[in-house]
């Protein structure tokens, strides 16, 4: 992990829902003391139970969070894009990370004072702001527990490339198989199955890094581009 300067700090948050409506002061104040991390694909941010001392806002790149079960089973959580912040959770549940954080590719994230944070949330209007966040974040959740357990493996992937790069024919996705697998619920084995299946029907094809989807696919699903 590599550390570097901190000027882009406040643009950064400007573009992350959770901050953007924060007023000058309240952005300056946040951003002393920041740290931009750059972090490797499959670099880990922080370990499920770490303690929790920052909140996090990615930059650039991709992370993704996940769990790991008794028997050593990663469940993945979310995948973190661009601007979103995450781990703020900890700065209240018992000072411990819930999850890991792992780059899916080269990242930078910023990480912002857990302590400083606390301050601002003693102030009306970011504490409502920050509030309502969290209530979209558990409606996520409550989304993704639906999506896993009554979508069937291709319709995972279908939706994991739609919310990757929405209603286009050719997806450009930088990440290992194995963490697509995680991404979608499923194990690679599973995953490779599906590809040579989806191949062999002709609605993908898979080289390198890009992902091309046989024309007219997302239109038969009701999802036209540009939309």
């Amino acid at each position: 992990m590599q550390y570097g300067m901190t000027m882009n700090a406040i643009e950064t948050l400007m573009k992350s829902a959770l901050f953007r409506d924060l007023g000058e002061e309240s952005l300056a104040r946040l951003s002393e003391g920041s740290r931009r991390l750059e972090i490797a694909r499959g670099e880990h941010l922080f370990f499920e139970d770490d303690e929790g001392r920052d909140l996090f806002v990615l930059a650039e790149g991709g992370v993704r969070l996940y769990k790991l079960s008794a028997d050593g089973q990663e469940t993945t959580v979310k995948l973190i894009n661009p601007f979103e912040a995450f781990a703020e959770v900890a700065l209240f549940d018992g000072g411990r990370y819930p999850v890991s954080a792992v780059a899916v590719k080269y990242s930078v994230v910023y990480a912002f004072s857990g302590s400083t944070f606390q301050a601002l949330l003693e102030e009306r209007a970011f504490r409502r702001e920050f509030i309502s966040t969290l209530i979209g974040k558990l409606r996520y959740l409550s989304q993704r527990i639906h999506y896993l357990t009554a979508c069937d493996v291709e319709q995972r992937f279908f939706h994991f490339l739609y919310e990757q790069c929405g209603p286009v024919e050719k997806c450009k996705i930088e990440m290992p198989k194995k963490d697509i697998a995680a991404a979608i619920g499923t194990i690679p084995e599973t995953l490779s199955r599906l590809i040579l299946r989806l191949r062999n029907r002709g609605d993908i094809e898979w080289k390198g890094s890009t992902i091309t989807l046989r024309k007219g696919f997302w239109e038969e699903q009701g999802m036209l581009p540009g939309d």
